[in-house]
């Protein structure tokens, strides 16, 4: 506080990045240069990768509301679950789809 002539609320928006101003930036800086370093929060979704017996390759993502996307690599087709039950189907799973099939499956 002393080093930037500011109050400890500023140090303490500045450091949990609810200002970006320059001052803030500096002050973030500054920290990381003494040690500081930057955490993050990030919600939890684990992902399985998996190989049947019979050679399907399969990628599931679990989510704490207890849907699981499921999606079969070896036949590109996927599926959402929903507390064991299928909620939405999909013939073809195209990469730049996931993101949208994540969202609908976290909205259940």
């Amino acid at each position: 506080m002393k080093a930037f002539g500011v109050t400890e609320r500023m140090v303490n928006r500045a450091l949990s990045f609810d200002s970006d101003s320059e001052l803030a930036r500096k002050i973030r800086h500054t920290a990381r240069m003494k040690g500081g370093w930057i955490e993050a929060s990030v919600p939890e979704e684990e992902i399985f990768y998996d190989v049947t017996e019979n050679g399907m390759r399969l990628m599931r993502q679990y989510f704490s509301n207890g849907a699981v996307l499921e999606a079969n690599m070896t036949t590109g087709t996927g599926i959402i679950l929903f507390k064991g039950s299928k909620r939405k189907d999909y013939s073809k799973v195209y990469l730049s789809e996931i993101p949208s099939m994540q969202e609908y499956a976290k909205a259940l």
